[in-house]
C-alpha cells in the first residue's frame, strides 16, 4: 500500500515538538488539536453540501470533544444500516481541530492520501479496513475501537505501520511529506 503525508506544524497538538507519526497521532488522540465546530459535529457529505443521503457521500467527517478532535475522510463511502458497516473506499484522511460546514477540517495538521485507496468490502462486514479505520476515529481513537460487535484490527496506526510508516520522525528536517518504503522501491 502506498500512503504519503503532509503536515502543518502549526496546528500540531500543544504537546508535540518532534517524535515519531506514531508519537504524534497518540498526541493528537489524547490532547487533540484547538478549533471550531458547527452544530453537526459528523456526518456525510457530497460536493461540499452534508448528503441528502444520510447513509453515503464522498465524504465523511466529524468532530469530537468541543471540536479539539475532528477529521474528515473522503472516498467513496457507504453506511450499511442493517449491519451497521462502513464499507467503500478511503483516498484521504485530514485530522485536526474543528470541522467546517463543507465537511472539511478547520485547522488541519495532518492529510494522508492513499494513492491506492483503501477498500472496506461489505462482505467483511465491521471488520473491513474502512469501518475499522474511521470507527476508531469516531470514537477519537487512531488506534480503532472495540465493541460489543467488532474487534478492532488497529485502526489508522495498524494502517500506517503495514506501510511502513509509523517509526518517520516529525516534523522531518527537510519537506514535511513522506512516503512509504514502496514508493522508494517503485522508484528504483
Amino acid at each position: 500500500m502506498s500512503i504519503s503525508y503532509a503536515y502543518d506544524e502549526n496546528n500540531f497538538p500543544g504537546e508535540f515538538a518532534v517524535g515519531s507519526l506514531e508519537s504524534l497521532l497518540l498526541t493528537f488522540q489524547s490532547e487533540g488539536v484547538s478549533g471550531e465546530h458547527p452544530a453537526n459535529t459528523g456526518g456525510f457529505y457530497t460536493g461540499g453540501s452534508l448528503s441528502s443521503n444520510p447513509f453515503s457521500g464522498d465524504t465523511y467527517a466529524m468532530a469530537l470533544n468541543g471540536g479539539d478532535f475532528a477529521f474528515s475522510a473522503t472516498g467513496d463511502l457507504t453506511y450499511d444500516f442493517p449491519s451497521h458497516t462502513l464499507h467503500g473506499t478511503l483516498e484521504t484522511l485530514t485530522l485536526g481541530g474543528g470541522l467546517n460546514n463543507n465537511g472539511t477540517v478547520t485547522d488541519s495538521f495532518i492529510t494522508f492520501d492513499f494513492t491506492s485507496p483503501l477498500e472496506g468490502d461489505l462482505a467483511d462486514g465491521r471488520e473491513n479496513a474502512v469501518h475499522d479505520v474511521i470507527w476508531g476515529l469516531m470514537n477519537g481513537s487512531v488506534e480503532g475501537w472495540d465493541s460489543s460487535t467488532s474487534v478492532s484490527q488497529g485502526g489508522l496506526l495498524a494502517v500506517l505501520d503495514d506501510a511502513g510508516l509509523l517509526n518517520d520522525i516529525i516534523p522531518a528536517s527537510v519537506t514535511g511529506v513522506s512516503t512509504s518504503e514502496f514508493d522508494f522501491a517503485l522508484a528504483a
